[in-house]
């Protein structure tokens, strides 16, 4: 992610975007979802379902309807070779979005499995030994799930200190 992200603010100059809300929106959407995935884990660390936080995170990153409109526009605009600085930041951003959803895809897909697990401990049809080593393997999979959250978290935190210095100015 930071190397999308260092192109991009290396190719803009945060004073051409003062007053777009396009980069705001894009920290408010990012820090949303690093909040979410923490709601989440302490969620899980405090006993709750996995399928709830599956429901929480799944979306987490995806910002598709915040920028689908601005960025089909600027994709236009680039290619015309027209386009503003505002237009080339949502052009340089789609790398950084999609990155953002592919390091959201792991944890959610070992979440995914967990909640398949807690299905399994539910189940009425498995004696008390299969519904004990459903558990035991769902919080295995919990556990992998905090694992690669936090480094995801980590990630994300540094993309978002990053365009905080980039848009503070320093």
């Amino acid at each position: 992610m930071p190397a999308d992200l260092a192109a991009l603010t290396q190719e803009l100059d945060w004073t051409s975007l003062r007053g777009h809300p396009a980069p705001e929106l894009f920290l408010t959407r990012l820090r949303a979802g690093i909040a979410t995935w923490e709601a989440a884990i302490a969620d899980l660390d405090a006993g709750g379902a996995a399928a709830a936080a599956l429901d929480e995170v799944t979306g987490a990153f995806d910002m598709e309807a915040d920028f689908a409109d601005q960025t089909r526009d600027a994709v236009e605009m680039a290619r015309l070779d027209v386009g503003t600085a505002a237009h080339r930041f949502l052009v340089l951003l789609v790398p950084v979005r999609r990155d953002l959803i592919r390091a959201n895809h792991r944890p959610v897909t070992r979440l995914r499995k967990a909640v398949s697990l807690e299905r399994r401990t539910q189940s009425r049809w498995r004696g008390p030994d299969g519904r004990a080593a459903a558990m035991v393997d769902r919080d295995l999979e919990l556990e992998e799930v905090r694992v690669s959250a936090k480094a995801m978290l980590e990630e994300a935190a540094t993309t978002a200190d990053h365009f905080t210095r980039w848009r503070m100015g320093s």
